[in-house]
């Protein structure tokens, strides 16, 4: 009685918080680029520009896409090669150079239209500088070979300084990522040839608060034991401070995932199984997918770890579906996860770009072309690059539909999932009480008939509701308080779990 009772209050109150969705998932494709070059690697922020290589005939430069004004901006114009673009969300750009036979890495101030060559406190000796990542703030991080080994160097954007992170001589540091909060973490390798005859694989982490360097993994694995691309494990981080990588698991002779909090010094082992478990992802719910596979059966799918419950799901099913050999998953904050998989035609295959919204698997791409390196950002819009023609890649933005509401920001990173009136009662579609009510609407409205017409009519009232009540701040503080009962009811009662 007491779920039938929170049930009809959740009923009374959901229109007053859910955001907007539909039964089919309907993005609008743009292209990015139509040209005779090669269009490689993009990625997206969370503004919607785009960054990637593109290859002008004698060597590969940068290009970025504005989204505020609609116009494609070339970066670099140079004799070498410019790789590995990453783009943060003031629409700031690290990658790759090489100049000669040494690569260096470089910076673009998007503010002051300018790029700085920052790979090494010595300027006129670059050494190998690769794998660069950048955050919000403009701090890079990126691996450095000095002849010997690879060590991790950091770059504050607020001062111009240089540090080299790690000092090794005899151990390699390898695939650097760094968050918001100027946290980085690194992947660790060092073979004891004299002693133990051991490998020594470690995940390190760099607290930006406490300027202090820890391992929060480590794993000894005997020299027999004969493992390929040990520099391939990349662990990522969020902006919470939780981490998530792949590694091999020698107890179970196959990769698994795994995952520590930072912040509250938890580490969990997310697989336990005999599959290979590779290529994770997480966004900053703590959530994460990746890939999973057995050689001896010809199983693959994607799953998908949910934080809060600790559950773990299959989102793919290929004995099902249209598609096989799912691979590249990413995920955004709002949940939503991309992959590319293979799908079957009357004549040949492609590879096509997919998406998870929750409850469903829709293929957005949808084209006749190969697509590839598909990449979410966090308000669930997608960039990849497309085989138009041999020796031809483009690149293609997909965005979901622009909020309705009549915000008067007039932003055009708004998507579908934005809501209505919670977003006017709080100000922000990231508050944690519109994330609790995302995940209801995900995980028990939109799994059902009458709540994905519950959300039709809500799709219907909700935006005049929402300009009704958002400059009339004793109405907002009245359904505040009534989102808060609502958030405990859904609490309670688990359904958002």
């Amino acid at each position: 009685m007491r779920k039938l009772t929170a049930l009809l209050m959740l009923g009374a109150l959901m229109i007053l918080a859910f955001p907007q969705s539909d039964t089919t998932l309907e993005y609008t494709i743009i292209p990015l680029t139509d040209n005779t070059d090669r269009d490689h690697e993009p990625q997206i922020n969370d503004n919607n520009d785009v960054v990637w290589q593109g290859f002008d005939g004698n060597d590969y430069e940068i290009f970025m896409y504005e989204w505020m004004i609609d116009w494609v901006w070339q970066i670099t114009d140079n004799s070498y090669d410019d790789r590995n673009p990453k783009i943060n969300n003031n629409g700031d750009i690290a990658w790759q150079g090489r100049d000669g036979s040494e690569y260096q890495v470089l910076f673009y101030e998007n503010d002051t239209d300018t790029i700085w060559e920052i790979s090494s406190s010595d300027p006129g000796s670059h050494y190998n500088a690769m794998e660069p990542d950048l955050n919000d703030a403009g701090d890079m991080v990126w691996e450095e070979y000095n002849g010997f080994v690879y060590n991790i160097f950091l770059y504050k954007n607020s001062t111009g300084d240089i540090f080299q992170l790690t000092t090794d001589i005899d151990v390699n540091n390898y695939n650097p990522r760094i968050n918001d909060n100027g946290d980085v973490t690194w992947f660790r390798h060092y073979s004891d040839s004299i002693l133990t005859f051991y490998d020594y694989y470690y995940v390190m982490v760099y607290d930006d608060s406490t300027n202090s360097i820890f391992n929060v993994w480590l794993q000894m694995i005997p020299f027999v034991e004969d493992l390929s691309d040990i520099d391939d494990v990349e662990p990522k981080i969020n902006n919470n401070s939780q981490i998530v990588w792949s590694a091999y698991d020698s107890s179970l002779t196959a990769d698994e995932i795994y995952y520590y909090d930072v912040f509250a010094s938890e580490f969990i082992q997310i697989t336990d199984n005999d599959y290979s478990d590779i290529l994770p992802d997480i966004n900053s719910d703590g959530d994460v997918t990746w890939l999973s596979y057995d050689f001896d059966t010809d199983w693959e799918e994607i799953l998908l770890y949910r934080r809060d419950t600790g559950d773990i799901e299959q989102i793919t099913n290929t004995a099902e579906e249209p598609y096989w050999g799912p691979t590249m998953p990413q995920i955004s904050d709002i949940g939503y996860v991309a992959f590319l998989a293979t799908e079957a035609r009357l004549v040949g295959w492609n590879l096509e770009v997919y998406v998870y919204d929750g409850s469903q698997i829709w293929n957005i791409s949808g084209s006749d072309d190969n697509e590839y390196f598909p990449r979410i950002n966090s308000i669930g819009n997608v960039v990849w690059a497309a085989d138009v023609d041999a020796d031809d890649d483009e690149i293609f933005l997909a965005t979901l539909p622009e909020e309705e509401d009549g915000e008067e920001n007039g932003d055009n990173g708004g998507s579908s999932l934005d809501c209505f009136i919670a977003t006017a009662c709080y100000g922000t579609p990231m508050a944690d009480e519109v994330k609790i009510l995302r995940r209801f609407r995900d995980r028990y409205l939109m799994k059902n008939p009458a709540g994905r017409e519950f959300i039709r009519l809500y799709n219907k009232y909700g935006p005049k509701a929402a300009d009704f009540i958002r400059n009339k701040e004793p109405l907002k503080k009245i359904i505040r308080h009534c989102l808060k009962s609502l958030v405990w009811t859904i609490k309670t009662i688990g359904v958002a779990s």
